[in-house]
C-alpha cells in the first residue's frame, strides 16, 4: 500500500490485513477471514502517546468508503485501496473506543477498537463505568485511634496486554471529633494587693483530644501566659496574677478544644492598702508620751483604725485616718508593747495590717562610784534602777553600774503562740527573742530547722507545730508555735464521688465533703427539673438527676458535678400488663407483659392451676384460656400480676333433641332443642318445615309444635351462629310412623349431621315476636325425608301471626344438586326473628 511508511504488505490472494494498531514505526498485521467484514482489536498506548491505527476491508465493491470517527484527536496518515490509516494523537483519555467503517454496496460495517491509555497521569474520572472503584471499611475507633494514619493501596493491572501499576496513595490522618465534656475549673483568690503576686490556675477534665486544646485566662482585658500540665484526663493551666491598679476585675478562662469552647469567670477583688503607722518617742519617767497610730491612703478609702496593747485590748478604735492616746510614763512602762492595726473591707472579707513598737522610757541621774562631779543625765531604763550606760566623765565606772545579766525571754507579743497565713502568700517563721546576752533564735520542726527571717510561699504542707528556741550563755527558753494554713474549697473524688447510685426507700442525703480552710460550706442544687429536697429523707426516683455541688469558704469556691441513679423494685402497671386480654382461636397471640424499675426486671408467666402448660403452638387454642400469673424480678424485687386469658370460638358441637321422640303420633305435641358451644354465646337460627303451629324459645333454642300435623314433618336444621363463624346440625321428624330419614336416628335425640347451609340464613337478633319464612332447601349431607305431603296442604304456607313466607314453594319437580328430588311438591320453612 503506497504512502505509508513502513508500507502496509499485501497477503496475496486480494486480502489486506485487518484493522491493526502499534506504536508509531510498528505495524501488528494478521488476515480478515470476512470478505465483507470490517475487524479491529483493542491495544493500549502510554499516557499521552502517539498511535497508528488501519482500518481495511476485503470488500470487493471498488467505491467502498472508509472512515474512523472517534474522541481523540486524528489525522489521517494515508488511504488506499480498500485501507485507510489515522494518526491518534496526545491520547490522554484513560478508556476510549474507535470506530472504523466502510460502506460495502450500499451496507455500512463497522468495528470497534478499545484503547487504554497506561502510566502515570493525574487521577480524573474516566468514562467508562467499571473504571472507577471505591472501597469502603467501617472503622470502631476510640480516643487511642486519634490522629493514626490510615492507609489505602491501589493496583492497575493491564495484564496480559500491559504491565501492573501499583501507585503510592498518601495516607490520610484520623481524627476523632473534639470532645469537652466538663466546664472548667477556676481557682484564684479572692482578694489581692496591688503591686504583689498570687497563682492562679484552670483545670478541665475529660478533654479530647488533649494536645489540641487550648487555654486563654485573660485578667480586666490582659491576657495571661500560661503553663500547662496534664496528669491522666486532667489538664491544668497556671499563672501569675500581678494586677497593678485597685478595683474589681474580671479574670476569665477559656477552654477551645476544636469547635467546641467553654469559659469560667472570676471576681478578683484588687486593693490598695500601706501597712498603717505606730509613733511614740522615748519619754522621761513622770513624763507624758503621745502614741500615734496613723493610715495610709488606700483604695478602696475604707480603713478602720485600732490601737492595740500586749493583751489584745484594744485601747482606741475608729475610723479616723489616725489615733491618738496620750499616758504619763512610769518606769514600769519601759518597754510596753503597743500595736496599731489598720482594718480594710474589701468585698465581702476584711484585709487586716499590724505595726507594732516598744515604749522607752528614760532615768534621770547616775552617779559613777568614785568621786568626781555629778552631772545629770539621761539614760535608758533598762528595766532595774541601775543605767544601761555609764557616764563618759567616770574614768573608772563600777561594774555594778552595769545592767545584770539576763536568761531569754520569748513574750506573746514578739513570737505569737498561733499564726494563720493564706495558701499562696509568703511568710516566715518570726519568733523575737529579749535577754542579755542577744539571745540566739532557732526554729524546728520534726527536727529539721527552718528559717524565721527569709519569707517563702505558703503551703498547706507547713502547716503545723513549730518548736522555737531562744538561747544564750544564760541557758535557752522555748515557744511552741501553731502554723495553719487557710487555702480555697476544693471537691475531689474521695470526698464527693461523681456518680451515686441509691435504692428507692433507703434514707440517703446527697453529701460532698470538701477540703479547706476554713472548713467550706457545701450546697447541692439540681440542675434541671423539680427541686430535691434537702437532710437525710426516703430516696423517690424522682431524686435521679444531674446535680451541681458548690463549696465555698472566705477565699474562694470549687464546683463539681454529681449524677444520681436510683435503682427500684419492679412493678407492673395495667398499661404494660392489662389484666384482662381477648384472643381468638385459630389467631397468632403473644402472652406480653412490660414491667418498669431499675435495673430493667425479668418478666416471666406461668399458667395458675395447671402444671402443665399448654402445648407450643403458632395459633391460639382454647387451651390458653386461662388465669396466668406474671412475675417481674430484679435485685431489689419482685412484683406480681394476674392475667386472665378469655379464648373466644367460632360454634361447635351442636346437637338437636326431639322431646319426648323424633317419632311423632298426629295431634301429639313435641319440641326440638339445640344446644352448641361457642364464645361468645351463639345465637340460633332455624330452617323448618313451614306450619302454623310453631312456638319458639325466648332463646330461640328450641321450637315448640302443638297437636302435630302432617306439615311438621321433615328436616329440622339449627344454626348457631356468633362473630367467628357458624355451624349447623338438623334432625328429622316423623309424623304418624313415617319411614325413618337416610342416615338413620335414634327417636328423640339425633346428633348435628355437620353440614352448613349453602342457603341463607336471618340472625336471631330482631324483634321477638317476628319471623321470616324461607325456603330451606336440603342438601346431600342432609337428612331427607321419605313420602308425600297431602295435597290438601299444597300451596299453604305458615299463617301464624308474624309470620310471613319469603319464598313459596313450587308445585312440581325440584332440582336438587342434578337430581329430581322424589318429595317434589313438599313445602319447607325456615323461621328465623327479624
Amino acid at each position: 500500500c503506497p504512502g505509508l511508511s513502513p508500507p502496509v504488505p499485501k497477503l496475496g490472494c486480494d486480502l489486506w490485513p485487518c484493522a491493526s494498531l502499534a506504536t508509531p514505526g510498528v505495524w501488528a498485521v494478521w488476515p480478515c477471514a470476512s470478505p465483507y467484514g470490517v475487524t479491529g482489536n483493542a491495544s493500549e498506548v502510554s499516557y499521552g502517546g502517539t498511535v497508528l491505527i488501519n482500518c481495511s476491508t476485503t470488500c470487493a465493491d471498488p467505491n467502498a468508503i472508509g472512515g474512523v470517527e472517534t474522541s481523540l484527536t486524528k489525522e489521517e496518515a494515508a488511504r488506499g485501496c480498500g485501507w485507510l490509516a489515522v494518526r491518534l494523537n496526545n491520547v490522554t483519555e484513560p478508556l476510549s473506543e474507535v470506530l472504523c467503517f466502510f460502506t460495502c454496496f450500499g451496507q455500512r460495517n463497522t468495528s470497534v477498537f478499545r484503547m487504554l491509555a497506561y502510566g502515570k497521569c493525574p487521577l480524573r474520572p474516566a468514562p467508562a463505568e467499571d473504571a472507577s472503584v471505591a472501597v469502603s471499611h467501617l472503622l470502631t475507633v476510640g480516643p487511642g485511634d486519634h490522629g493514626q494514619d490510615v492507609p489505602c493501596h491501589a493496583e492497575l493491572s493491564l495484564r496480559p496486554h500491559g504491565p501492573l501499576f501499583s501507585p503510592e496513595v498518601p495516607s490520610r490522618c484520623h481524627r476523632i471529633p473534639a470532645a469537652l465534656p466538663e466546664p472548667p475549673q477556676l481557682q484564684a483568690p479572692v482578694r489581692l494587693e496591688a503591686g504583689t503576686a498570687a497563682n492562679a490556675s484552670c483545670r478541665v477534665v475529660g478533654a479530647f483530644p488533649a494536645e489540641d486544646a487550648h487555654f486563654a485566662l485573660v485578667l480586666d482585658g490582659r491576657s495571661l501566659d500560661v503553663a500547662v500540665t496534664e496528669a491522666g484526663d486532667t489538664l491544668t493551666a497556671s499563672t501569675r496574677l500581678s494586677p497593678r491598679t485597685a478595683g474589681l476585675q474580671e479574670l476569665n478562662c477559656t477552654v477551645a478544644v476544636g469547635a467546641a469552647a467553654r469559659t469560667a469567670r472570676a471576681r478578683l477583688h484588687v486593693y490598695r492598702f500601706p501597712a498603717p503607722v505606730l509613733e511614740l518617742s522615748p519619754v522621761p519617767a513622770g513624763g507624758e508620751v503621745t502614741v500615734t497610730c496613723r493610715a495610709a491612703a488606700a483604695e478602696p478609702p475604707a480603713v478602720r483604725l485600732q490601737l492595740r496593747d500586749a493583751d489584745g485590748g484594744v485601747l482606741a478604735e475608729g475610723p479616723q485616718p489616725q489615733l491618738e492616746l496620750r499616758l504619763v510614763a512610769q518606769r514600769e512602762d519601759d518597754g510596753r508593747w503597743f500595736g496599731c492595726r489598720a482594718s480594710l473591707a474589701v468585698g465581702d472579707g476584711t484585709v487586716t495590717k499590724d505595726t507594732e513598737a516598744r515604749l522607752a522610757v528614760l532615768c534621770e541621774s547616775c552617779t559613777c562610784p568614785e568621786s568626781g562631779p555629778r552631772e545629770p543625765k539621761m539614760w535608758l531604763w533598762g528595766g532595774n534602777p541601775n543605767c544601761l550606760l555609764v557616764p563618759t566623765r567616770c574614768p573608772h565606772p563600777s561594774p555594778s553600774l552595769f545592767p545584770p545579766k539576763d536568761m531569754p525571754e520569748m513574750e506573746a507579743s514578739s513570737c505569737p503562740s498561733n499564726r494563720t497565713w493564706l495558701q499562696g502568700t509568703r511568710e516566715a517563721l518570726s519568733c523575737g527573742a529579749t535577754g542579755n546576752p542577744t539571745p540566739t533564735v532557732t526554729c524546728t520542726r520534726d527536727g529539721a530547722t527552718v528559717s524565721t527571717h527569709r519569707p517563702e510561699l505558703v503551703t498547706r504542707s507547713r502547716a503545723g507545730t513549730y518548736l522555737c528556741n531562744a538561747t544564750n550563755s544564760l541557758g535557752t527558753r522555748s515557744r511552741l508555735i501553731n502554723v495553719r494554713v487557710e487555702y480555697e474549697p476544693s471537691l475531689t473524688e474521695s470526698g464527693c464521688p461523681a456518680h451515686r447510685t441509691w435504692v428507692e426507700g433507703e434514707r440517703r442525703e446527697l453529701a460532698c465533703r470538701a477540703e479547706g480552710d476554713p472548713a467550706p460550706s457545701t450546697r447541692c442544687t439540681r440542675d434541671e427539673g423539680p427541686p430535691s429536697a434537702g437532710g437525710g429523707r426516703a430516696v423517690s426516683r424522682s431524686d435521679a438527676g444531674r446535680y451541681t455541688c458548690r463549696a465555698t469558704n472566705k477565699h474562694g469556691s470549687a464546683l463539681r458535678s454529681v449524677y444520681v441513679s436510683v435503682e427500684y423494685e419492679p412493678s407492673i402497671g395495667e398499661a404494660g400488663c392489662p389484666a384482662r386480654r381477648l384472643w381468638v382461636e385459630g389467631t397468632a397471640a403473644e402472652l406480653g407483659c412490660n414491667a418498669s424499675g431499675n435495673p430493667l426486671p425479668h418478666v416471666a408467666c406461668t399458667k395458675l392451676g395447671d402444671p402443665h402448660a399448654p402445648p407450643a403452638s403458632p395459633n391460639v387454642t382454647r387451651a390458653h384460656a386461662g388465669t396466668y400469673q406474671c412475675r417481674a424480678t430484679n435485685a431489689h424485687g419482685s412484683a406480681l400480676r394476674n392475667i386472665t386469658i378469655t379464648v373466644e370460638y367460632s360454634p361447635v358441637a351442636v346437637s338437636l333433641r326431639v322431646v319426648p321422640s323424633a317419632n311423632v303420633s298426629r295431634g301429639a305435641s313435641f319440641s326440638v332443642e339445640c344446644r352448641a358451644e361457642g364464645l361468645p354465646a351463639p345465637t340460633f337460627g332455624w330452617a323448618l318445615p313451614p306450619a302454623p303451629n310453631l312456638r319458639f324459645g325466648a332463646d330461640n333454642r328450641s321450637v315448640a309444635v302443638a297437636r302435630a300435623a302432617a306439615a311438621n314433618r321433615g328436616v329440622y336444621t339449627c344454626t348457631a351462629s356468633n362473630r367467628h363463624g357458624r355451624r349447623a346440625g338438623s334432625v328429622v321428624v316423623r309424623v304418624d310412623g313415617e319411614p325413618r330419614a337416610q342416615g338413620g336416628g335414634t327417636p328423640g335425640m339425633l346428633s348435628a349431621l355437620g353440614w352448613h347451609h349453602r342457603h341463607p340464613l336471618v340472625t336471631t337478633a330482631c324483634k321477638k315476636g317476628e319471623y321470616n319464612v324461607r325456603d330451606a332447601e336440603g342438601t346431600s349431607e342432609g337428612a331427607r325425608l321419605d313420602g308425600d305431603i297431602p295435597s290438601a296442604t299444597q300451596g299453604r304456607f305458615a299463617h301464624r301471626q308474624g309470620l310471613a313466607p319469603w319464598l313459596a314453594w313450587a308445585g312440581g319437580p325440584q332440582r336438587r344438586r342434578g337430581h329430581e328430588d322424589p318429595q317434589a311438591g313438599r313445602a319447607v320453612m325456615m323461621l328465623s326473628p327479624r
